[in-house]
């Protein structure tokens, strides 16, 4: 599409395709919003989590439900507040249900905003002890800057536990040994078929510089386990992305790096991540680059299979965001050059693509979302567009029923991203 049509045909097809229901939650123009995050509860409500850096830097982890389908909101509760709490795209908190009935939140928090570093076999069970900690909210004064200037790149991946609804956490604490210096990141955490968590992640290779292995750690009883190497060199700045399937088997999506082709592998555990296949190749996209693309996959159950979704700049096969089934048959792709910023949603009806596209209105460049949706039959729908998603970033897409939710932050123009929910109907 060419940039001098792309807002005429936005307007034209967004009013035809979408509900039109634009709704900017727990709205403060004084904070900066990020990483919004739509999840349905157990109980079938629709969860928000997102988070909020106020002016003195402190990052909230808020959370909120809804009980009519993402119309309104209930009153947002805090998990945890520190300056040092991650809000990229490329590590976004994440908040799971136990079959147990707690809440799991996982989160990056800094080492110089995080608590006193503790081994994983010590780590509190998870579920056990919200109602004895009480809100554990206390907010670290900001962190000396790191020798040289700047802030210290080490971080660690931390979980907290809720037994009561999400109105009081457990302090966090760390999913792995810890060890100062070292980055842990770009991660992905899911529930296992067995009611576990498992938490995949990318770390810092010793004594070797933007060089990082994939690992990952699940629960027992509560207690993280020790750390499991995946794969021993990796793309460095990629997250993964975990999925639990209809039999129970957990697949993990993450992008190689093998004499830098970027490149999406594929690994499946079927005794709930203790031991797991060979890596191999989703799709050949021969994509060779001599750096790190941060953008990593997205993927949703669909039927017996899965739908994953990634960015591929290749020159051998057609560039973009290209949507396959977890067979390796290719269904569709986003060949914008401007498209980024990919994520799948999905239910027994429909799987939903969302991405953020960049086009031209007069002579600014703006961005705003698109979808596909994906019939269980393989068939695609043509592309539509979110209406008065304007300016938008980051979307995250959750469906319910008959239509689909999407949340997203909003460029402002004093640089603090606010963030809205829109509805288009399936």
């Amino acid at each position: 599409m060419k940039k001098t049509a792309f807002f005429a045909t936005l307007l034209l097809v967004g009013l035809l395709n979408t509900a039109g229901t634009v709704r900017p939650p727990f709205a403060d123009d004084t904070r900066t919003f990020a990483v919004p995050t739509l999840t349905q509860t157990p109980k079938g409500e629709v969860l928000l989590s997102w988070t909020e850096k106020d002016a003195q830097d402190v990052v909230h982890f808020y959370f909120a439900t809804s009980k009519d389908k993402g119309q309104t909101f209930a009153e947002k509760r805090e998990i945890f507040a520190a300056p040092g709490l991650a809000t990229s795209r490329l590590m976004r908190p994440k908040v799971l249900f136990k079959k147990d009935g707690s809440m799991v939140a996982v989160f990056g928090l800094r080492d110089d905003a995080a608590p006193t570093p503790q081994p994983a076999t010590a780590n509190e069970h998870a579920g056990h002890g919200a109602g004895h900690e009480g809100h554990a909210t206390a907010k670290p004064a900001a962190p000396a800057p790191a020798p040289g200037g700047g802030r210290p790149r080490s971080q660690q991946i931390v979980f907290s536990t809720s037994r009561d609804g999400g109105q009081t956490w457990t302090a966090p604490k760390p999913v792995h040994a810890t060890k100062p210096g070292v980055m842990r990141g770009f991660f992905d955490a899911t529930v296992l078929a067995n009611g576990e968590v498992a938490v995949a992640y990318l770390a810092d290779i010793e004594g070797k510089a933007h060089a990082r292995d994939l690992r990952l750690v699940t629960s027992k009883g509560g207690v993280f386990g020790p750390e499991k190497i995946l794969e021993p060199f990796v793309c460095d700045c990629c997250p993964m992305s975990l999925l639990v399937d209809d039999r129970g088997a957990l697949h993990v999506y993450y992008r190689e790096n093998k004499e830098n082709l970027r490149d999406l592998d594929h690994l499946v555990s079927t005794d709930h991540g203790a031991t797991f296949s060979a890596p191999t190749r989703l799709y050949a996209d021969n994509w060779q680059l001599n750096g790190c693309p941060h953008s990593g996959p997205t993927s949703v159950r669909y039927g017996n299979s899965a739908l994953v979704a990634w960015y591929s700049g290749t020159t051998v096969n057609q560039p973009g965001i290209r949507v396959v089934t977890g067979e390796g048959k290719r269904l569709f792709v986003v060949d914008e050059p401007t498209a980024k910023n990919s994520w799948l949603a999905g239910s027994p009806k429909a799987a939903v693509l969302v991405w953020e596209q960049t086009g031209e209105k007069g002579e600014t460049p703006a961005t705003a979302l698109a979808l596909r949706s994906f019939a269980p039959n393989g068939n695609a729908s043509e592309t539509r567009w979110v209406e008065s998603s304007e300016n938008a970033t980051n979307p995250t897409a959750l469906v319910v029923d008959d239509q689909v939710l999407v949340a997203y932050e909003v460029k402002r123009p004093d640089k603090k991203n606010g963030m809205r929910i829109s509805t288009v109907k399936l």
